[in-house]
């Protein structure tokens, strides 16, 4: 715990909150006794008894502050040998005024003295024990939310690192054959190649990203993707731009890419990718077709659900019927 201590404002206002407390009582019976000759130094009395007590809270506080790394043992005795010191400086502070202001014996006030130090360091030292764990709750939270974001930091990267050779080489070969083909469209493929690996670069260390950023991404991937299949893969965007959330990031990329290693992309079965907008969910679905040899693990959509859940606090939703399957992920609002 590097820093255990609070703000000095907390301290005096917790201390100024115990020493309203204690003090009601005594100030009450000094009010009623007003008009009487020892009114003014019963009213005194209180007055330094408040003083006091806002000192002692303080100070007790602070100090068990400072103990709380020492052994139980030692702390019970140090605020023992505090309480003595405390009540004996009180009780020569106060001696003067009981024996003018009041006929009640001396040691009535001393034994009172004891018992109300003795109860402000109680509140201090459990005071001390909820505010030191609070700081503990506080450091574990922050702890896990760090761990989270690691944990989600690795799995952006891996997502990195599958389209960096996956993709990479297939947009390629389409490359070669367009520079040789149009070089006006080769130069558009270029440009939007670019923005694809300047946007992957940028998001390296985003867990979550705005829907416009992820969109713009995912037409320029999508450019890309259909110069390659061409009429073979249809694509639909139905989701307007103005829309204020977030979305975990390269969730398109990997939903899209996924609908292309799992099914045939070919005239005789095209395929066609809906991206959309329903109840506050991003659907991605498409028509199917599936590959004969696709045995798929299931590893991806198990991340991409573990990282919504992290930071929207909702799953995924995997909808698959005969011809269509689906993914919509929720929006971060």
């Amino acid at each position: 715990m590097e820093n255990l201590f609070p703000d000095k404002k907390y301290i005096f206002l917790y201390s100024l909150t115990g020493s309203l407390l204690l003090t009601l009582i005594p100030l009450l019976i000094a009010m009623d006794q007003l008009g009487e000759k020892n009114f003014i130094l019963r009213l005194m009395d209180v007055s330094v008894l408040f003083l006091l007590v806002i000192v002692i809270f303080y100070s007790s506080f602070w100090l068990n502050i400072k103990w709380s790394k020492i052994a139980m043992s030692q702390k019970i005795t140090y605020n023992l040998l505090f309480l003595f010191l405390i009540s004996l400086v009180s009780i020569c502070i106060h001696r003067p005024i009981w024996k003018f202001a009041t006929h009640i014996p001396v040691g009535f006030y001393v034994r009172d003295e004891f018992v109300r130090n003795f109860t402000i360091l109680l509140m201090s030292f459990f005071a001390v024990k909820f505010y030191k764990k609070n700081i503990e709750n506080q450091e574990i939270k922050n702890a896990y939310t760090e761990l989270q974001n690691k944990h989600l930091s690795s799995q952006v990267t891996g997502l990195m690192q599958q389209i960096n050779p996956h993709f990479f080489f297939n947009t390629l070969n389409t490359l070669s054959g367009l520079v040789q083909e149009s070089p006006e469209k080769s130069e558009v493929f270029i440009d939007k190649l670019s923005r694809v690996f300047r946007y992957v670069l940028k998001m390296q260390e985003n867990n979550k990203v705005l829907l416009t950023e992820e969109l713009n991404f995912a037409e320029d991937y999508i450019y890309l993707l259909k110069m390659r299949f061409e009429d073979k893969l249809i694509i639909a965007f139905n989701v307007p731009h103005d829309i204020n959330a977030k979305i975990p990031t390269l969730c398109t990329q990997f939903l899209i890419e996924n609908v292309i290693k799992h099914n045939k992309i070919n005239r005789q079965f095209p395929v066609q990718i809906v991206i959309e907008i329903q109840n506050d969910y991003l659907k991605i679905s498409n028509t199917l077709a599936l590959q004969k040899s696709s045995n798929s693990t299931g590893i991806g959509l198990k991340n991409l659900n573990q990282r919504s859940e992290l930071l929207s606090g909702k799953s995924i939703i995997v909808d698959q019927s005969d011809k269509i399957f689906s993914v919509s992920v929720p929006l971060i609002k």
